[in-house]
């Protein structure tokens, strides 16, 4: 009997230890389910903030609910888009062409040299992005509700710096007062 128990307590031992082998410098990354935070899939509405203790989908905007860890896009306002170096950032509008191009009934504007990829056909595309993978990419639509998505699409398939510009184009001539930034970024559509 007393070699049985042992015996037991050694296979349960090497099971443990066989089971673990490999995951040991990972465990500080495994969380429980109970531990996870859910948020929705970024959709630009005040939901965003709201935290949900388990997986299913938002009961204000019917997104998905994803880890909120998984949310790791930076914001950034218009007005603080005059600081950035235009030539080592890549601008992703992610508007239907009419709303890029201005001929959709309101015409917010548009970023000068911003690439146009709407948010309906950036899963299928995203090649078109691989080679600005190593660059900062500032996402952009008209009122901030397509580019968050945008920015969670592009981070979960390895986008390392993105940006989501928060209120959209529409904010655009309300918050840019500086000239020199309006002159050198902004292409009014009006």
């Amino acid at each position: 009997m007393k070699n049985c128990n042992w015996m037991l307590a050694i296979v349960l031992l090497a099971t443990i230890i066989i089971s673990s082998c490999g995951t040991a410098s990972n465990t500080k990354n495994i969380r429980s389910e109970s531990d996870m935070v859910y948020t929705c899939l970024p959709c630009g509405s005040d939901c965003d903030k709201m935290n949900y203790s388990k997986p299913g989908t938002c009961r204000h905007c019917n997104m998905q609910l994803v880890d909120s860890k998984t949310i790791v896009h930076k914001n950034i306002q218009p007005e603080e888009m005059c600081s950035l170096n235009e030539k080592d950032v890549i601008f992703l509008d992610v508007r239907t062409p009419e709303e890029f191009n201005g001929t959709a009934r309101e015409k917010f504007g548009a970023i000068r040299n911003a690439v146009n990829i709407p948010v309906q056909e950036l899963e299928k595309r995203i090649n078109e992005l691989v080679k600005y993978k190593d660059k900062e990419i500032v996402v952009y639509c008209s009122h901030s509700h397509r580019s968050p998505r945008a920015s969670y699409m592009l981070t979960q398939n390895g986008f390392e710096n993105v940006i989501n510009m928060q209120g959209g184009m529409s904010v655009w001539q309300e918050k840019v007062k500086e000239a020199g930034c309006n002159e050198s970024l902004y292409i009014n559509q009006q």
